[in-house]
């Protein structure tokens, strides 16, 4: 006599009788009983269903294993209904989730750095402001026209400001005292004075400095 527990082989799966007693339908309208060499596509073609059927007899019945069942099981064979379960996606949740909060790098650069065309404007006016003062106050401390308040200086120190001063040997002429050489014949106010300018940056660089020569020697 053969055992209960005799396993078929090849395509043929066992599978407990308390297992089946576990996991039969109770809405089944059939049952069958597993018989030697059975395989449960086999039964499913037997009551007129095709592959498909079997996963629906292993599940009626609570077999994991479709290949595996036991000679002289009963099995629940279902009505043919089935019902799918649709199961949650985390992972797309996850992703949806992530594009509501992600921010593109270059959203969050163009956020921290970017400065409206009115504020750079104006950046660009002080800057502009600020560098002409200090052009103009350079200019100012290397100024050498008449003006000059170190040129009036030496020019009352030297002839009294007189254009027709003339040295005692004749040879220094005018407000300046100017080596007649300097002037070449030209004795004009207009000469003098261009002649003295251009004398004074050649030698000094500017009338302040000929007048601190003049204040350690005596002439310049």
């Amino acid at each position: 006599m053969k055992s209960l527990k005799t396993l078929v082989l090849g395509t043929t799966v066992a599978v407990g009788v308390a297992g089946f007693a576990a996991g039969a339908d109770a809405s089944a309208h059939t049952s069958y009983k597993v018989q030697s060499g059975d395989t449960l596509s086999g039964i499913s073609q037997k009551f007129g269903k095709d592959y498909s059927f079997v996963s629906s007899i292993a599940s009626a019945n609570g077999i994991s294993n479709p290949n595996l069942i036991h000679v002289g099981t009963t099995l629940v064979i279902p009505d043919g209904t089935t019902t799918v379960r649709k199961t949650a996606q985390p992972v797309q949740k996850q992703q949806v989730q992530q594009s509501s909060t992600y921010k593109a790098p270059s959203q969050q650069k163009q956020q921290t750095t970017y400065k409206a065309p009115v504020q750079q404007k104006q950046q660009a006016q002080t800057q502009t402001k600020s560098y002409q003062s200090t052009q103009k106050a350079s200019n100012a401390s290397s100024y050498q026209g008449s003006s000059s308040s170190a040129k009036a200086w030496i020019a009352q120190k030297e002839s009294s400001n007189s254009y027709d001063a003339r040295s005692a040997t004749g040879k220094y002429i005018g407000k300046y005292q100017l080596d007649k050489s300097y002037l070449n014949g030209d004795y004009s106010p207009a000469n003098q004075e261009r002649v003295a300018d251009n004398y004074v940056k050649q030698r000094y660089g500017s009338w302040e400095k000929a007048k601190q020569f003049w204040l350690a020697n005596g002439w310049y």
